[in-house]
């Protein structure tokens, strides 16, 4: 097993654990209220641990230990799992805005919902109503238990007001970055300079702040934090148009996305504004006509992948990702003291990974 195979394994079962035993907490409270609310909480257990890389709160521990190789602080996985709480409860509304039917190889919380609803009511509306009730509490729940997990994490006054600001900024870059994705789709003169900020608010941040978080816990220096945040920001840009990528090239046998979904769906990616920027005339006739048109043959998404491919937007997108790698691979050497070692090539080889995979 590799140093880095060997620190993912370790943290991903202390943070399973953190996580487990928090929900457990909060299902134990819920049972003083009645048997809705043990169901209901049990649910949310449900939906957040059937699954997922718990990448965020590991970048906590990391960018602690990368500052700080002892642990000082007695619940620490409990404050990292702060970020992976809020990047769920961000789940539970975006798979309610998709439409998504499922999440992880299971139901997503509308559907569980409404399934369930709909055997009680046999009422098609009132289900479809009550499930959307239930995953926008849900979410709302989830959104405020992740900033609970800090203020519960016996935090020194002073770190907890640091890291709840850090959690409320995330927050609210999240949401305007929805809110940015969703109003882009109208505009016809989106630049990749827009398209890149979209991406930092919507999903640069989580990796961001969770670095930062993990530094600040950790007594980090003002260059150590910068280097973090800067490696979090350009890094999650990459792994972003990575999926970009994916999101029109990958195989659905092993991102288990439906293939060309992006395509069918018309979605502003990199891929599309470098194509539009590079094509000629003809392939941009090809692009307008088919890019988001209902009900496109599995050739027609093909013509708009040859499109991609030839006029060069491809490689550019490609170019794109690997430059915002190594530009966020090298802001770790400018942090002072050094980080250390052995979690510096860690978030080296893990943003190898997250930019280079396949899924």
């Amino acid at each position: 097993m590799t140093s880095f195979d060997a620190i993912w394994k370790e943290e991903l079962n202390k943070v399973n654990e953190a996580l487990s035993d928090y929900l457990d907490f909060k299902i134990q409270q819920a049972s003083n209220v009645g048997e809705w609310h043990i169901q209901f909480y049990t649910n949310l257990k449900e939906y957040l641990m059937r699954g997922g890389k718990r990448l965020r709160p590991i970048l906590v521990v990391v960018g602690y230990k990368s500052v700080k190789s002892t642990i000082e602080l007695e619940y620490l996985y409990r404050a990292a799992i702060s970020i992976e709480i809020l990047h769920n409860g961000s789940l539970l509304h975006d798979d309610l805005i998709d439409h998504d039917e499922t999440r992880r190889g299971g139901k997503t919380f509308h559907v569980t919902y409404r399934d369930l609803f709909f055997e009680q009511t046999k009422n098609v509306e009132k289900a479809i109503d009550l499930g959307t009730t239930m995953a926008i509490l849900g979410g709302d729940l989830l959104l405020n238990m992740g900033a609970q997990a800090i203020s519960d994490s016996a935090l020194p006054p002073d770190l907890a007001r640091i890291c709840l600001k850090q959690y409320q900024d995330a927050f609210q870059s999240l949401a305007n970055g929805v809110l940015l994705e969703m109003t882009m789709i109208d505009w016809d003169d989106v630049t990749p300079e827009i398209y890149l900020e979209m991406i930092r608010l919507k999903t640069a941040i989580l990796f961001e702040k969770s670095l930062v978080m993990g530094a600040i816990l950790a007594g980090g220096t003002e260059t150590q934090i910068s280097a973090l945040e800067d490696f979090g920001v350009k890094v999650g840009q990459a792994f972003q148009i990575q999926d970009d990528i994916l999101g029109s090239f990958g195989d659905e046998k092993v991102t288990g996305k439906s293939a060309g979904g992006d395509i069918r769906e018309g979605k502003k990616t990199m891929l599309v504004l470098n194509a539009y920027n590079l094509a000629d005339a003809d392939q941009k006739k090809t692009l307008d006509n088919l890019l988001g048109r209902h009900g496109m043959t599995d050739t027609e998404v093909d013509n708009v992948r040859d499109v991609f491919i030839e006029c060069g937007a491809l490689d550019a997108t490609k170019k794109m990702m690997l430059d915002l790698l190594s530009e966020g691979q090298q802001s770790l050497d400018t942090a002072d003291p050094p980080l250390a070692p052995k979690y510096k090539e860690f978030l080296l080889a893990l943003s190898e990974f997250l930019v280079k995979r396949d899924y």
